[in-house]
């Protein structure tokens, strides 16, 4: 018999390439269609894709790296569970790289290439703000911080920031099911960082980073 969690899944076109499926079942976790602790069952995915069980495993893998996934001996593949510990950790990574990166970009006078880009981004979200769409301007949030860190012209630290954004968008997709943050508020702070940014003080950079976050005691207590 087939696991409740797929029945929620509704039908899909024939699919060939995991990246696919991979950005189905991305989708599907944010929604909730499979929540933390959800068993993942290769042979009725391979059925409900119509794909075979090796291409299901090799998108199982890459969900794996991305943090959405958890493979455990002799029991299976789990969507990942979140610990208090696992948050704090994740807050702090995050943090640090983003500072870094941001001091990076600062003393390069953030390159003239990637300010026509940001200024769009940040137009998108207060339009966002206005219209009260969460969702919409959580996706321009994270593309915010993507070309902040771009900015800084180091690889190794989009590398990192990368492989953590998608442990991002795990977190908060669960923390925005529960409680919705202040769009206002976090407008604000994506505007000073980028003022600063533009006038190229990182010794400020560091606390205007820090207070964009929402605070981790109040996150870890929605969670929790």
């Amino acid at each position: 018999m087939n696991s409740p969690i797929y029945k929620t899944v509704p039908p899909l076109k024939k699919r060939v390439l995991s990246d696919d499926i991979v950005e189905y079942l991305i989708d599907a976790i944010m929604k909730g269609d499979f929540p933390p602790g959800s068993k993942i069952i290769e042979l009725q995915a391979a059925k409900m894709f119509e794909v075979s069980q090796s291409t299901i495993r090799e998108a199982l893998r890459e969900l794996e790296i991305r943090g959405f996934l958890e493979s455990k001996p002799y029991k299976g593949t789990f969507v990942r569970k979140f610990t208090i510990e696992g948050l704090k950790d994740y807050f702090r990574t995050r943090t640090e790289l983003e500072v870094l990166a941001a001091k990076w970009a600062a003393e390069k006078g953030l390159r003239t290439i990637y300010i026509p880009g940001m200024d769009r981004l940040l137009q998108d979200m207060e339009r966002f703000v206005s219209e009260e769409n969460h969702v919409a301007f959580r996706k321009k949030d994270m593309e915010f911080h993507k070309t902040l860190v771009e900015s800084s012209g180091s690889k190794s630290l989009l590398s990192a920031w990368n492989a953590l954004s998608h442990s991002y968008w795990a977190y908060f997709g669960l923390y925005f099911e529960k409680q919705q943050y202040n769009l206002e508020d976090q407008m604000e702070k994506h505007l000073a960082i980028y003022s600063i940014l533009k006038t190229g003080h990182p010794e400020e950079l560091k606390e205007a980073i820090e207070s964009h976050y929402v605070d981790i005691s109040y996150i870890i207590r929605v969670l929790d």
